[in-house]
This record gives structure tokens, C-alpha cells and sequence, in this order.
């Protein structure tokens, strides 16, 4: 899927709303793979795709959903949209600011993160 304005994809806000958004949002259907931490120190792992991303974050569909306010890293595999020979993705450690739980059939789950730091790479995903 291209990347898209937000706006374009659809999710402009009515003309009675003002949009408090900082960053333009482009929605973006890229694969994801996220881990955190709980509280009692367990680790966690999920993998969903993006909605839309910013430079400032992303919301990222999933049935795994760290809780809100966790630290979570997050690689997102930028090659599906590429269309080129190099592989790349974007890593990104951030901070989850809302959980959406789905609220009827048809809604999927989800999550919107705040980046405290992104880094894009060229190659596969960083192994640390």
C-alpha cells in the first residue's frame, strides 16, 4: 500500500473539530514487531501492522497491546513498500499513549505509541 496523508486515507476531521495534531500522519500498512516489559519484569512480545505513522509516532493494530504508559521497542519492516532491493526498516523505542480495545465486530484492536527515539536502517532487523 502507498504511504498516504491521513487526511487522504480518509480520517480528515469533521469541520466542526479542530485538529490538535502536530505532525502530518500518513497511513502507512507496514509490518510490525514490538516487545515490553510488564511490571513484574516478564517479557512480551507481539507483531501487527501500522495505521498511520508521524515523526512524532504511529498506531499499530494488534491483538497483543502492551498497557498504556509502557516502554515498548518497535521495528517496522519498511521493504513491503519499498519495491527495492534493500530492506528497510524503522526502530523506534517509545512509549505507548493509549490502548483502543475493539468495541464491536469489525473493529480491530489497537495501540498509539509515542516515539522517544527512531532510527531508520538499511538491512534486516537489529539484532542488539
Amino acid at each position: 500500500m502507498p504511504i498516504q496523508h491521513a487526511r487522504e486515507a480518509g480520517n480528515e476531521s469533521s469541520g466542526d473539530c479542530l485538529e490538535r495534531r502536530e505532525q502530518i500522519r500518513y497511513g502507512l500498512h507496514a509490518l510490525v514487531d514490538f516487545e515490553w516489559t510488564d511490571a513484574e519484569g516478564v517479557p512480551h512480545r507481539g507483531q501487527g501492522f501500522t495505521r498511520d505513522i508521524s515523526p512524532k509516532g504511529m498506531f499499530i493494530y494488534s491483538d497483543s497491546q502492551p498497557p498504556a504508559k509502557a516502554d515498548v521497542h518497535v521495528e517496522v519492516a519498511l521493504h513491503s513498500i519499498a519495491q527495492a532491493v534493500m530492506d528497510l526498516w524503522v526502530r523506534a523505542e517509545a512509549l505507548v499513549l493509549r490502548v483502543e480495545r475493539a468495541t464491536g465486530p469489525g473493529v480491530r484492536h489497537g495501540f498509539a505509541i509515542l516515539n522517544r527515539s527512531c532510527k531508520l536502517h538499511n538491512g534486516g532487523p537489529i539484532e542488539d
